[in-house]
C-alpha cells in the first residue's frame, strides 16, 4: 500500500526566491495492491517529483506518505546499475541488498535479456539497448509488489517490449504499477485507475476511459 495524506511538495521559484511553487499539494489517496494507478500530467518535472517522493529521494514539504509492501526504485532510474561492473556482479549486489536468491534471479535475467556471455561483460561496454534490457530485467527479477514508473516502462526493441508486456500480463496478480506519465496509451495498457495532475492538484475519475479522454482533451486545448 502507498498512502498519501495531505501530501505536498514545494520548491523555491527560480524567478522569485520568496515565492513557493507547488508541483503537488493537498494530495490524499491510497494506492492498493492489485489496482495499478496512473497519474497523468503534461509537466515532466511534476511527474518526476511525484515518483521521487514515493521512492524517498525527495522529501515532503507537508503531509505524509505511508508505504507498506515491497516497492521498487523508479523504473527509469539507471543508478542501480554500476557501469564499471558486469551484469552478473550488479545482479549479485542487488540480490544481496534485497534478500533474493542470486541463482534464480540470474537465470531469469540471463534468459529474459538474452545477453548470453555479455552477462560477464562490463556494463559500460554494452549498447544502450542492451543496458535498457538489463535494467528492466533486473527490476522484474526483484519481485516487487509495487513498480514505480516515471514516464515510461518501455525499453529495448519490439521483441523485448513484447516479452515485457507478456510477462506483466502473466503476473498481473502480483504486480501493481504506480506511474506518473503523459503517455495515455501506456496508462491504458497497464492501469485500472487514473488521475490528472495539473497545477499541483490531482483529480481522479470514475473510469480509465474518462480520465484518458479528459487528459487528451486538456492537452489538445493546452497546445
Amino acid at each position: 500500500m502507498i498512502r498519501f495524506r495531505n501530501a505536498g511538495k514545494a520548491f523555491r521559484s527560480r524567478r522569485n526566491k520568496r515565492e513557493l511553487v507547488w508541483p503537488l499539494r493537498h494530495f490524499t489517496a491510497t494506492i492498493v495492491q492489485g489496482e495499478s494507478t496512473a497519474i497523468l500530467s503534461p509537466n515532466d518535472s511534476d511527474k518526476t517529483t511525484l515518483i521521487d517522493l514515493v521512492a524517498g529521494t525527495e522529501t515532503l514539504t507537508e503531509g505524509e506518505i505511508v508505504r507498506t509492501g515491497h516497492i521498487s526504485w523508479p523504473a527509469s532510474f539507471r543508478g542501480m546499475i554500476n557501469p564499471r561492473m558486469t551484469a552478473r556482479q550488479n545482479l549479485r549486489f542487488l540480490t544481496d541488498a534485497y534478500g533474493h536468491d542470486f541463482g534464480a534471479a540470474y537465470e531469469f535475467v540471463h534468459d529474459f535479456t538474452e545477453l548470453g556471455r555479455q552477462m560477464d561483460q562490463i556494463v559500460r561496454q554494452c549498447t544502450n539497448e542492451q543496458r535498457h534490457r538489463l535494467a528492466i530485467a533486473m527490476l522484474l527479477a526483484m519481485n516487487f509488489e509495487f513498480i514505480l514508473v516515471d514516464e515510461t516502462f518501455e525499453a529495448g526493441d519490439m521483441n523485448f517490449r513484447r516479452k515485457v508486456t507478456q510477462f506483466i500480463d502473466d503476473n498481473q496478480d502480483r504486480i501493481t504499477f504506480f506511474m506518473a506519465t503523459n503517455n495515455a496509451r501506456l496508462a491504458e495498457r497497464y492501469c485500472q485507475r487514473a488521475g490528472i495532475l495539473v497545477d499541483g492538484t490531482v483529480t481522479f475519475f470514475d473510469t480509465m476511459t474518462e480520465a484518458v479522454a479528459e487528459f487528451r482533451r486538456y492537452r489538445k486545448e493546452d497546445f
